[in-house]
């Protein structure tokens, strides 16, 4: 089974105002043979309801289509985790469906009204994507799910050995183009950001320049080229 990925940012800001965080989908062996559009995924699933690949994927454009804001994003979360859950319940070893529920419930943290709550959700995605890799830390996908997700957390989840140790797995691996092409550029473009953040700029344009060569007229590319330019919504993002 193809490995799919989403990786949706939550960003502090995010979390207390219920912003729009950049979200970006790929897939670590390339794209799956399937719609992307929700109305012919559902038909998928109620003629096949056990079929992991199809409720794994209907989960992802649910999750992300929440992760970019919409306003239904409640209901898409909620979709997302029922997939999700079915898929886990066929295979329980399933990394990837375990870690995109542990963000999917991570992101449901923009919905409770109190601080606490918003806090007590994020721990508990958290673990549950903890617990899955735990159990398969081969799982490129679900390394860089959990990486984009844990970046932008405030520091009183301490995510960043957590995301530091993600992101030098993933790198390595892209370094020696293990990956599909789109997916080596969003280990550099995210990996870059991050050394940024951690006050390494000259190392996150080394990344983005090495990302852009990859495939330099992709759609990755462009957003390497904004943050080289840093007009990006990740650099964005980093002002706040």
């Amino acid at each position: 089974m193809q490995r799919l990925l989403l990786h949706a940012l939550v960003v502090a800001g995010a979390l207390l105002t219920g912003a729009s965080p950049a979200a970006a989908a790929a897939t670590s062996q390339g794209q799956p043979l399937l719609p992307s559009d929700l109305t012919t995924l559902e038909h998928r699933i109620s003629e096949e309801p056990t079929n992991v690949v199809v409720l794994v994927w209907t989960a992802l454009q649910c999750h992300n289509q929440a992760a970019f804001g919409a306003k239904d994003s409640p209901q898409l979360l909620k979709r997302a985790r029922a997939c999700l859950e079915s898929a886990v319940r066929v295979q329980p070893s399933h990394t990837f469906a375990r870690t995109l529920l542990g963000s999917a419930i991570v992101i449901s943290a923009r919905e409770p009204i109190w601080p606490g709550t918003r806090i007590r959700r994020v721990r508990e995605g958290l673990a549950v994507m903890d617990a899955a890799l735990r159990e398969n830390p081969d799982d490129p996908d679900a390394r860089f799910t959990r990486a984009s997700n844990n970046l932008f957390l405030p520091d009183l989840f301490h995510r960043r050995e957590t995301v530091q140790s993600d992101f030098a797995w993933l790198q390595e691996r892209a370094d020696r183009g293990e990956f599909a092409p789109d997916f080596r550029q969003y280990v550099y473009l995210y990996h870059g950001h991050a050394q940024k953040r951690w006050g390494n700029p000259t190392r996150a344009r080394e990344l983005w320049e090495a990302g852009l060569k990859v495939t330099p007229e992709s759609t990755v590319a462009d957003e390497l080229r904004h943050e080289l330019e840093g007009h990006s919504d990740l650099a964005r993002i980093s002002a706040k």
